[in-house]
């Protein structure tokens, strides 16, 4: 009796581990991968599943979530033979299960190691100021120099981020005077710029002042000019329009004498005798000159002219 319940109870203890052996339960976010002696079956994915021990069993646990890793900070020299101390973050995920098992003995390991080489690669080729201003760029570099490399071990980097960049007290010391001239020489240079762009300045100032002096005197020139010609003009008309008066004037004097001689019917001994008397006005005039005609001496042949003679010389 006592040895059937003990033989019963082994069967129920081996029922119950074979139980427990043949139920996997596979939680969100994660695979399980199940071989058959040694070899590859297939992947669990989240849920309840039933395996036959012996046959089938679970040969790992793979997580499918974004896992992030801290990498230790590495010497890198740069381009200018600088030696810095650069950090990595990378996060990743897993993306075939079968190859991040199989393809690799440590796929993990082999994504940092690449990680390193790489970046080490990128920093050679920069000089320390395009290392400390450039992490962005580095990152992106980064990134593409190893994300097919990464594939064939069954995972997906998401995202590399350089962290702190060190460098050593002498080399930080040798930046900041570096920097202090640079900026000294910056600070000189705009000083000069700025004298040089005063200069300039003043002097298209001036230049502009002169030329428009100058336009305002030739504009003020030919003002004047057409001033003058305006009141020339007008002068010449005003002295021909009170010549051309006179002349209508004298014009009709001559007239109006003509006609007086003509309507008083004198005969031309009488108009020799008036002549006579208008020149014997003008020589008793001591302040008028006499031109005498050249024919004085037809004069002396009228009677009147030759007393009047007479009489001057007495």
């Amino acid at each position: 009796m006592l040895s059937s319940l003990i033989i019963i109870g082994i069967i129920v203890i081996i029922a119950l581990v074979l139980i427990s052996k043949m139920v996997v339960i596979v939680e969100q976010g994660e695979v399980k991968v199940v071989e058959s002696f040694g070899k590859y079956v297939r992947n669990l994915e989240p849920g309840l599943h039933f395996l036959v021990p012996i046959l089938y069993n679970v040969k790992r646990r793979v997580s499918l979530k974004q896992i992030p890793i801290q990498i230790d900070p590495q010497s890198v020299i740069t381009k200018d033979n600088v030696i810095v101390e650069i950090d990595e973050a990378i996060k990743y995920h897993v993306t075939d299960v079968r190859a991040f098992v199989y393809e690799n003995q440590d796929s993990v390991t082999s994504m940092i190691q690449d990680c390193q080489s790489n970046l080490r690669g990128i920093i050679g080729k920069m000089d320390l100021n395009a290392v400390l201003n450039g992490t962005e760029e580095i990152n992106v570099a980064l990134y593409e120099s190893v994300k097919d490399i990464t594939a064939g071990y069954g995972l997906s980097i998401d995202r590399i981020n350089i962290g702190e960049i060190s460098v050593s007290d002498e080399i930080v010391n040798s930046m900041n005077k570096l920097i202090t001239a640079s900026r000294d020489k910056e600070s000189t240079i705009t000083i000069s710029e700025g004298k040089k762009q005063s200069v300039i300045l003043e002097s298209e100032a001036k230049a502009s002042e002169m030329e428009i002096d100058s336009e305002a005197r030739a504009k003020q020139t030919k003002i004047d000019a057409m001033a003058r010609a305006e009141r020339m003009s007008i002068d010449a008309t005003a002295e021909a329009e009170r010549i051309r008066v006179i002349t209508e004037a004298e014009k009709q004097k001559i007239i109006e004498i003509n006609q007086a001689i003509e309507a008083s019917k004198l005969t031309p001994e009488a108009l020799q005798y008036l002549g006579i008397e208008a020149f014997k006005h003008v020589v008793e005039n001591n302040h008028n000159t006499v031109i005498m005609p050249s024919n004085l001496t037809e004069l002396g042949n009228v009677p009147a002219l030759k007393k009047l003679w007479d009489a001057s010389e007495k």
